[in-house]
C-alpha cells in the first residue's frame, strides 16, 4: 500500500519545525516579501500590468483576485517547476508583485 502524500510533502518555501504557524504568520512573512513600493518598481519596467500577469479585467472582484493569485502560483510555484526553476521564480515574483498591487 502506498503511503498518502500529504499536502505539505515537498513544499520547502517556509521552516514550519516549530509547526505550522498560524494565518497572521503567513501574512506577516508574505508581506515582508514584497512591499508595495517593491511591487510598484517590478512593474515599473515591466510592459504588462497587474491585471494582465493575473489574467483578470479591470474592476475584478478581490475574492477574483484572490483566486486568480492562488491558481496561478500554484501553478508557476519553485517546488513544483524544479525542472525549470529560474523561470518559475521569475512568474512567481511577477504573481506576487500583481497579487501586491492589486490587494
Amino acid at each position: 500500500m502506498a503511503k498518502k502524500n500529504n499536502f505539505l510533502d515537498g513544499y520547502q518555501t517556509y521552516d514550519t519545525n516549530s509547526g505550522y504557524g498560524n494565518a497572521e504568520s503567513w501574512k506577516g512573512a508574505f508581506k515582508q516579501r514584497m512591499s508595495k513600493e517593491d511591487a510598484a518598481l517590478h512593474f515599473s519596467a515591466n510592459p504588462q500590468t497587474p491585471h494582465e500577469v493575473l489574467c483578470l479585467q479591470k474592476g475584478a472582484s478581490k475574492s477574483d483576485i484572490k483566486k486568480a493569485f492562488r491558481t496561478l502560483i500554484r501553478q508557476w510555484h519553485p517546488d513544483v517547476n524544479q525542472h525549470r526553476l529560474a523561470e518559475a521564480e521569475a512568474m512567481s515574483k511577477q504573481i506576487i508583485a500583481a497579487y501586491t498591487l492589486l490587494s
